[in-house]
């Protein structure tokens, strides 16, 4: 009997960029005290849950994040740049304002038409769904183990989501992505299926205050 795998994918937490309403990408900022409060909670949820191994990106924000969990899980964070965000080249560092501004045309086919759009020196959303597939198919579903945790971030969590419900990539405003949201995808015997989808639950707690 070929046992299910469990995969937990989860985004970093609240960065000063996020609160700024800047495109961050490969460029990093750190969490906000927010943000740690956000991980922690997380991690707190997730103590429930047995895990077997922890994979992040290599970003601070991812890393800091995926740190907060392992430690009260007593395993290591394994890094691997294929869960890095999506490049978003002379985009990174501004906000929405200053990239429709500066790159007007660039940013109405982004808007609009996802799946074909050009980022100057930045990346492709389906190259950036393509080394997440490779990822989850490399780690994940050639491994021995059955419970995993990724900590990635907003673009490419929501591209491999696509990826497992079949969806085409021109879909990617269709989905959404919060700070330490989590996300659970059981790969059976006929395909993976979504349990969980931006599960913000663990974060109710800040809300009532």
């Amino acid at each position: 009997m070929i046992k299910i795998k469990r995969l937990y994918l989860v985004r970093h937490g609240q960065t000063s960029w996020n609160l700024e309403g800047r495109t961050q990408g490969n460029k990093d900022s750190n969490l906000t005290p927010l943000g740690l409060e956000q991980a922690e909670l997380l991690g707190q949820r997730l103590s429930k849950v047995q895990l077997d191994a922890i994979y992040c990106s290599p970003l601070k924000r991812a890393y800091s994040t995926a740190q907060i969990i392992a430690n009260m899980q007593n395993l290591d964070c394994t890094l691997d740049n294929r869960l890095m965000e999506m490049s978003f080249g002379e985009w990174e560092g501004l906000t929405h304002a200053e990239i429709e501004q500066n790159y007007p045309e660039n940013f109405k086919s982004w808007r609009k038409e996802p799946h074909i759009a050009k980022i100057p020196k930045g990346e492709t959303i389906e190259i950036a769904q393509k080394r997440m597939v490779e990822f989850v198919n490399d780690r994940i579903i050639e491994s021995n183990n059955n419970t995993f945790l990724i900590v990635s971030h907003g673009t490419t969590i929501r591209l491999l989501l696509l990826h497992l419900l079949s969806m085409d990539l021109m879909h990617y405003y269709k989905l959404k992505q919060d700070n330490c949201a989590i996300n659970l995808i059981e790969f059976r015997h006929h395909g993976p299926v979504l349990l969980k989808y931006n599960d913000t639950c663990h974060l109710d707690i800040m809300i009532e205050r």
